[in-house]
């Protein structure tokens, strides 16, 4: 991919450019702001994530508080959520670095979740402690074998659903009490988690809010309550679907634009496939908070490619 880069700008003869490779998680995150520092006032600088959506999330973070900033994603990843919106078949041009150097950006929403930023989602609870599972699992495997690459990528869905299996087991995720103010509105109850999207996708094909969109100025949010274990679990296939048959019997929808989570214990959040631990959280929607590069044939589509 990298020789495909340095191809294509060599033999366009656009010698303005850097390729810079993430050493570690938030590594990106840290090292766009100091090279910002050293351009000129007012350069438009575009910012493209070769990858899944751990380093798009970097990358978001590290660019969000510069002015002329637009930003792209190149999909190599396990998973890349926030494109799927754009068309299941989008890859292909996603891929294309010449379609991506002409194509425009357009204003998307983001979510700030405390001090973070996210373009995709904000889970909490069992739904992130399911990542935080399956990411154990996968630091059990020698990822330097190109097969357990290869079953990783290929199969991470099984990978999240068998991290969920175990979470499911921890009581202490399952009745969890939350404090949640939606836009002024406080809800007090026990349950399984929160999820708020941006956007409709995680997982690679999932989709729990069909309507989700990073362009309406809104989250679109799930309160799972989870009062019966085996019938709350049972239930999660047709979650994952964006099944309306379970409203309102184990899910509680909301909506709004600023939110409030509070717990008596830490919260275990998810943003955009990156786990962090949290006394409490506020998030937001910023409409139009960052410029995404389109590089798809018809623009965001949501839902209603699959």
């Amino acid at each position: 991919m990298l020789s495909g880069i340095h191809g294509y700008f060599n033999s366009a003869g656009k010698k303005n450019y850097d390729i810079y490779i993430s050493r570690f998680p938030r590594d990106a995150a840290g090292f766009i702001p100091l090279y910002t520092k050293d351009l000129p006032e007012n350069t438009v600088l575009r910012v493209y994530a070769v990858g899944g959506d751990g380093i798009l999330f970097d990358c978001l973070n590290g660019l969000v508080n510069f002015e002329n900033a637009e930003l792209g994603a190149i999909p190599y990843g396990h998973t890349n959520n926030y494109i799927r919106g754009f068309g299941k078949n989008e890859k292909r041009f996603f891929r294309n670095i010449a379609r991506q150097v002409d194509s425009v950006s357009i204003p998307m929403d983001i979510l700030r979740c405390g001090s973070n930023y996210a373009l995709n989602y904000c889970v909490i609870g069992l739904e992130a402690e399911a990542v935080r599972y399956s990411e154990r699992l996968r630091d059990k495997m020698d990822m330097n074998n190109p097969f357990n690459q290869w079953l990783y990528n290929n199969f991470y869905n099984a990978y999240y659903i068998s991290g969920g299996i175990f979470a499911c087991f921890d009581k202490r995720i399952r009745r969890q009490k939350y404090e949640i103010t939606v836009d002024g509105k406080v809800y007090s109850e026990d349950g399984w988690g929160f999820s708020i999207f941006n956007g409709p996708y995680y997982g690679g094909s999932w989709h729990p809010i069909n309507d989700a969109k990073p362009n309406d100025g809104i989250l679109d949010m799930h309160f799972i309550l989870g009062r019966r274990f085996l019938h709350t679990y049972s239930k999660f296939p047709f979650y994952l679907s964006g099944s309306k048959k379970l409203i309102p019997k184990i899910i509680f929808p909301l909506r709004g634009e600023k939110i409030k989570i509070r717990s008596a214990d830490i919260l275990k959040v998810c943003l955009d496939d990156n786990t962090f631990y949290e006394s409490e959280l506020d998030v937001e929607i910023l409409p139009g908070g960052i410029r995404f590069i389109d590089a798809s044939q018809h623009g965001y589509r949501g839902i209603c490619n699959d």
